[in-house]
């Protein structure tokens, strides 16, 4: 089944095809709510599932489409969930192990998930907030530049500027602590 029919197919409730949206965003949206400090990511994510059933027949468009949505959702509740809390995002230590739906290869994942270790996670304290999110999502989410810059409501062009700059100011931190 194509990712475009498997959209239409949660239309309709079909339940493998909801089984089919959780394997493949499930661990990707729990990766991304550990790394932003929420402590309950399978309770996050059931919020999240639960916004994306009660919306999708208001949705448009295709898979790619559908991921920044899914993550906008995400980014909201999980911005929420530190305003509940009146506290600033606790960082956790990243589990890659635990996070089995990543699978990127892109040179940001080799750079980062392969190697990520508490030094890593320490060394993202030096990118602003939205520098910082750009990297988790383009790395830790595996969304595509596109995706992001809708999830960050900013243009792909000034998403890759912002990767960019961060990739070489974590460099630099990383290079400064070997």
């Amino acid at each position: 089944m194509s990712t475009d029919d498997l959209i239409d197919a949660a239309r309709r409730g079909e339940q493998n095809a909801w089984l089919d949206i959780v394997s493949e965003l499930g661990p990707q949206i729990q990766g991304y709510a550990r790394t932003k400090g929420v402590e309950d990511a399978e309770d996050l994510l059931q919020d999240v599932l639960t916004a994306v059933a009660t919306g999708i027949h208001d949705f448009e468009g295709g898979w790619s489409n559908f991921r920044s949505w899914v993550f906008s959702i995400a980014y909201r509740r999980i911005a929420d969930t530190h305003r509940s809390g009146f506290r600033r995002p606790r960082h956790v230590r990243y589990d890659s192990f635990a996070d089995s739906g990543h699978a990127s290869s892109n040179p940001e994942s080799v750079v980062l998930v392969d190697t990520m270790t508490d030094a890593s996670l320490e060394a993202l304290n030096v990118l602003n907030d939205v520098e910082r999110e750009v990297i988790v999502l383009r790395v830790i989410a595996d969304l595509d530049t596109e995706e992001v810059a809708a999830v960050v409501d900013k243009k792909p062009g000034t998403v890759r500027v912002i990767q960019s700059r961060a990739m070489s100011k974590l460099r630099k931190e990383l290079e400064a602590w070997s």
